[in-house]
């Protein structure tokens, strides 16, 4: 009787050891099996990484510094208030140069085609086509300098689709700027409260906003006065009716300084090709630039 015994103990230990074998092997072949299925899925998304989103990325890398290629070359090139178009051609052809050997090593060919300047309308991204009504800045603190040019009244539109240059709040418009062309004289009324304030001025028209003149005469917009102790957006509406120049700088109410000055507009075309890709863009550029 005691051997039975000893031998059925022994027969479910046994068992018992080769269920636990079993459990174990299980489990490891689970993790296997797992991380196998990871490495199969990182793969993937690997190939699919470097076959779909690596020329989007290309693109938008080579989209900033040709932005930024052609800012610099203004700034090299501008002599008080010329433009040498030597050296501005004569730095843009060293980038090129430069970003197309550099592109060579990843197996890419860029190029540019460089384009002339162009006077810029008021629109978004400064061509006749682009976005009319648009904010230029927002959380505005103060705004120190404030300037549009205006070159030519027969290039500004009529009371009908006038350039409006609006200081916005969270709930209305706090002061407003309203130009337009009437038989060659430009119109300028200016609007804040219950007030409006009405200049007229011919030919090549400067006007300061910050520093109360048009063409350099004193006159009184009343922009602080409205402004001050609250925080505004700049906004432009119906700017692509205008050719003309702008400059807007001043603090956001995070401290940060902004500036927005669009003095010339280009629009160079931006091609980048491989064997599996090619991708095209047009670059419509702000210059001076480095804008918020």
């Amino acid at each position: 009787m005691r051997t039975l015994k000893r031998d059925g103990i022994k027969e479910l230990d046994e068992r018992a050891q080769l269920l636990l074998i079993a459990g174990f092997a299980v489990g490891v072949g689970i993790v296997v099996l797992t991380i196998m299925l990871n490495n199969v899925i990182y793969a993937s998304n690997i190939a699919s990484e470097s076959s779909i989103d690596t020329s989007r990325y290309d693109m938008a890398n080579t989209v900033q510094m040709t932005s930024e290629a052609y800012e610099d070359a203004y700034r090299y090139a501008i002599e008080g208030t010329n433009l040498n178009s030597t050296k501005f051609e004569q730095y843009l052809d060293e980038y090129s140069e430069t970003a197309s050997k550099n592109y060579a090593l990843s197996g890419l060919t860029f190029s540019f085609e460089n384009n002339t300047l162009y006077e810029p309308y008021f629109s978004q991204n400064g061509l006749v086509d682009g976005n009319h009504d648009w904010t230029v800045i927002s959380n505005v603190n103060t705004t120190d300098v404030f300037l549009l040019d205006i070159p030519d009244p027969a290039k500004l539109g009529n009371s009908s689709n006038s350039l409006l240059v609006t200081i916005d709040n969270e709930s209305e418009t706090i002061w407003s700027m309203e130009l337009y062309n009437s038989n060659g004289t430009i119109n300028i009324n200016v609007s804040y409260q219950s007030s409006i304030l009405t200049y007229t001025a011919s030919n090549y028209t400067s006007i300061n906003v910050t520093g109360n003149e048009i063409n350099n005469v004193n006159k009184v917009f009343h922009f602080e006065d409205n402004t001050e102790g609250t925080d505004y957006s700049i906004n432009i509406f119906n700017g692509s009716n205008t050719v003309g120049y702008c400059t807007f700088s001043g603090n956001l109410t995070s401290g940060e300084e902004f500036v927005f000055a669009r003095h010339s507009v280009v629009n160079p075309t931006v091609t980048m090709s491989s064997s599996e890709m090619s991708v095209t863009r047009n670059l419509p550029i702000s210059l001076p630039g480095r804008n918020i």
